[in-house]
């Protein structure tokens, strides 16, 4: 009978032992890292924002009409100083601006902020508005779950954002309130529980003034599917769906017929930064305006990534 060296027992043994405690110290280091955005004072991170939009109407025995938005926005965050609360007060600067739109019956608007060539017909209205953007860093203050708290707007920006011709389809966006609420989509608010477990879900909810639509309420549902590798990367994986109700004014109606959103949020644990967020949504409606009921379906797909140094702003 073969016997068995005791030699090979206590390396088997050592073997179990060191899988052991490897487990176990994986184990503790992740219940020691908290999801949480990290932000270190004197940093800057590069952010690019894009939008395409498709919106139809049907004006019945009008016909329907195509507007069609693109837009891409360069920005950079550079962190001032991190408060004993923990928040970060950082600034937040637009490097680039980017737009495309279509309307019926009227020129193309193309517009780019890093072009050479002076602007266009309604381009060149927009001007203004563009340039102050980029003209106007703004003070922003964020918790380490990722909730904007303070958002402080330059009064040029404003201004020229009130002065833009046909502004008032901007509604509250030309105002403080609605500029912070639009700033407050660019981060992703965390969940409060530090231990996710597959299937954790957590909301937000956003709400915005628009003088022909009345109160728009939006709630973002987001799930965690777990962690994926990713360009070398372990990331934090979350699904979000959104969930649109619409108020009245001045007569008005929106009803909401069909929502449907799909999307992938991908998070880095390890450095506390969002790698990317992609959103691509659908949504039919039908507006009642006095007698009158206009059919709209609405296509659109919103994506923010992190941009490295050597790509940001091109």
């Amino acid at each position: 009978m073969n016997s068995i060296s005791p030699f090979f027992c206590s390396r088997r043994l050592m073997a179990a032992t060191n899988f052991f405690w490897l487990i176990a110290a994986s184990q503790i280091l992740n219940a020691a890292e908290p999801l949480l955005w990290k932000f270190v004072a004197g940093e800057k991170i590069n952010y690019q924002m894009s939008q395409e939009m498709e919106m139809t109407m049907d004006l019945g025995p009008g016909g329907e009409t195509v507007s069609s938005v693109k837009q891409v926005i360069d920005m950079v965050w550079e962190i001032n100083a991190i408060q004993e609360n923990g928040n970060a007060v950082l600034t937040q600067s637009i490097r680039r601006v980017r737009m495309e739109v279509g309307a019926p019956g009227q020129a193309e608007v193309k517009f780019d902020s890093a072009s050479d060539e002076p602007p266009q017909g309604y381009a060149a209205m927009l001007t203004p508005m563009f340039e102050a953007l980029i003209g106007a860093p703004f003070q922003v203050t964020i918790t380490p779950r990722g909730q904007i708290v303070e958002v402080e707007i330059p009064e040029s920006l404003l201004e020229a954002m009130s002065q833009v011709p046909g502004g008032a389809i901007m509604g509250s966006l030309a105002t403080e309130e609605g500029f912070r609420n639009t700033v407050r989509q660019i981060s992703i608010v965390l969940p409060k529980s530090e231990e996710l477990t597959e299937g954790h879900q957590w909301t937000t909810t956003l709400e915005m003034e628009n003088p022909a639509t009345g109160k728009i309420t939006s709630t973002t549902t987001y799930q965690y599917k777990g962690s994926r590798e990713h360009d070398g990367q372990l990331l934090e994986v979350f699904v979000p769906t959104i969930v649109t109700q619409f108020g009245k004014e001045q007569g008005n109606t929106i009803k909401l017929i069909k929502e449907e959103s799909t999307g992938e949020i991908l998070f880095n644990r390890t450095t506390g930064r969002l790698r990317s967020s992609t959103i691509h949504q659908l949504m039919d409606t039908a507006i009642t305006v006095g007698e009158r009921v206009v059919k709209q379906h609405l296509d659109q797909t919103i994506a923010f990534q992190q941009m490295p140094e050597d790509e940001a702003g091109q």
